[in-house]
């Protein structure tokens, strides 16, 4: 009898097993399909006659190539700029201990956690011409004209895109720039090289694969901005991303927007391959925690001053205009105090408890589909055969193909599934969600499943039933905590995502971003930022949760 109960239980715990490949094949096929189909259609009407263009409009390849020149150059020199701030940071916080030390590492996650939208409305309260600065200067100079009005430029937009970003550069090189022994660049010292000759020889190198990485990352994120060039796009300023919606959305010429969508495609691959290269790069510059040299305290005048300035200047350009929001959703209209007002208003809003349900529920599926699809495609490719996995792990196959949705936009999803399916659901949202998000969930399992060694993967193999049986009870306990931080980020992706539900635009379907975009277009500021204030709390809450879910399960 005992037998035959070990023998029932191996039974439903081997169909247990199955179900749960089943499902991680499922969704690696759905998610791979919500993205292959809808592209390929959106991408297709390029080739289909189009509205012809009025006489006397500017010619279609010359809008085009000026959409495309601008949003190159504003991708470009925001990139620039995030590595600029963010390279300070990062050797301040790998080299040196301060107060102010674990602040600049917190707001690695204000790009996760703070969706576009609100950036962009941060900087319209901060620095807009009604703007908390402004306000300041003309109040303490006796000015009747705000003295700083480029923020809806060029200028402004690559301020807001840099100052938003520029934490991705600072947690990437931090984490290189750790790792690098400080004797090396010590002997350099010793044997009469310079301060700068011995960064530029032994430490930059160390950290190119870093740089390139967060460059290439951020020069993505601002090739594809969509809401913030919306909001602080001055009449010089459309880019791809704006020509795309208006052709698809405004226009309705498809076939005009399947070329700027193809356009765009072929601007974003290379940056991709680009990222998907210096990615495999930085794990080489990594190496084990152990060679971490110890911090030293901030030491002399120069080194004290220079700190301060810079968290002057974060605190001015990134942490002020968040803070602002926050702020203005409990300011009273006249601005002499405090009021309950805005929220009164954005809480009995009849959209708000819709929205709310619908961007938890998108977010949850989102993340249940995009980790599960990554990790299947991971631990598919650690369990194969030697020669299987030989093939798997080509540079271009393992690295690259699984980042190309990095070089489709939201806009051009959203176009091609408008054209799958005209009314559109709430499926489709989630589905476009988790096609767009699913390359930040495999990276963590990618990375997670890199670091289990690889003798252990062969013992399972060799001691388990089968390759489902090995993942299940080996990789998926050795991965939960990264698999938790990748379903924690698709989340707040998808919560913080405004484009695809204004893209898609379908019928009754409202989620707090949506809302927010809304209101914030409509210059209701004050119920702009409440909601803001709640899309951040909801995102960084998943985080907060993830955090000590791993915390628990450390100690």
């Amino acid at each position: 009898m005992p037998d035959r109960g070990r023998r029932g239980r191996s039974r439903r715990f081997a169909a247990f097993e199955s179900a749960i490949a089943a499902f991680g094949l499922v969704a690696l096929l759905a998610v791979l399909a919500s993205f292959v189909v809808p592209s390929i259609v959106g991408l297709a009407r390029a080739f289909v006659p189009g509205v012809p263009t009025p006489t006397g409009a500017p010619s279609l390849n010359g809008r085009i190539l000026r959409a495309l020149r601008f949003t190159v150059v504003e991708a470009a020199f925001s990139a620039l700029l995030a590595l600029a701030v963010g390279l300070p940071g990062a050797w301040l916080v790998a080299r040196r201990d301060f107060c102010g030390r674990r602040f600049l590492l917190s707001l690695s996650g204000v790009p996760l956690c703070v969706p576009p939208a609100i950036v962009a409305l941060a900087f319209v309260l901060f620095f807009g011409r009604s703007g908390v600065v402004n306000d300041a200067l003309m109040r303490l100079f006796g000015l009747s004209e705000p003295p700083i009005g480029a923020l809806y430029s060029l200028a402004g937009i690559v301020v807001a895109h840099g100052f938003y970003n520029f934490p991705v550069a600072l947690r990437t090189i931090s984490r290189a720039w750790e790792r690098v022994p400080r004797e090396e660049s010590e002997a350099a010292l010793v044997l009469g090289a310079t301060r700068f000759r011995a960064f530029r020889t032994v430490v930059l190198p160390r950290l190119a694969g870093s740089i390139l990485s967060s460059a290439a990352l951020v020069y993505l994120y601002c090739f594809f901005s969509f809401v913030i060039i919306l909001l602080l796009g001055g009449p010089g300023g459309t880019t791809l991303e704006v020509e795309l919606y208006q052709a698809a959305r405004s226009d309705l010429d498809f076939a005009r927007a399947g070329l700027i969508a193809l356009v765009e495609v072929a601007a974003a691959v290379p940056v991709v391959l680009l990222y998907a290269a210096s990615q495999a790069r930085v794990g080489h510059e990594i190496g084990p925690a152990a060679l971490s040299p110890p911090r030293a305290r901030l030491s002399g005048l120069t080194e004290r001053a220079c700190a301060a300035g810079y968290l002057f200047l974060v605190g001015v350009f990134l942490v002020g205009p968040l803070a602002s929001v926050v702020v203005r959703s409990f300011a009273r209209s006249d601005g002499a105090g405090l009021s309950l007002a805005a929220w009164g208003r954005f809480l009995s809003r009849p959209s708000f408890l819709p929205a709310l349900a619908t961007t938890c529920l998108v977010g949850v599926f989102a993340a249940i589909l995009s980790t599960a699809a990554g990790f299947f495609l991971v631990a598919a490719g650690a369990l194969s055969p030697p020669r299987a996995r030989a093939t798997i792990a080509h540079p271009f196959a393992d690295r690259a193909v699984p980042l190309l949705p990095l070089a489709i936009s939201s806009v051009i999803l959203g176009f091609g599934w408008t054209l799958l399916v005209p009314r559109g659901n709430i499926l489709v949202l989630v589905l476009a969600q988790s096609a767009l998000a699913w390359p930040f969930a495999w990276a963590q399992a990618r990375a997670a499943v890199d670091r289990v060694p690889r003798p252990v993967v062969e013992v399972a193999l060799v001691c388990s039933r089968g390759r489902a049986d090995a993942a299940i009870r080996v990789l998926l306990p050795a991965t939960s905590r990264s698999l938790l931080s990748g379903a924690a980020l698709v989340f707040a992706i998808s919560a913080g995502e405004a484009s695809l539900p204004l893209v898609l635009s379908i019928d009754g379907l409202e989620t707090l971003s949506l809302l927010l975009f809304r209101l914030a277009g409509s210059y209701r500021f004050a119920e702009a930022s409440a909601a803001a204030t709640v899309v951040a709390l909801l995102s960084a809450s998943v985080f907060l949760f993830q955090d000590a879910e791993r915390k628990r399960s450390v100690s």
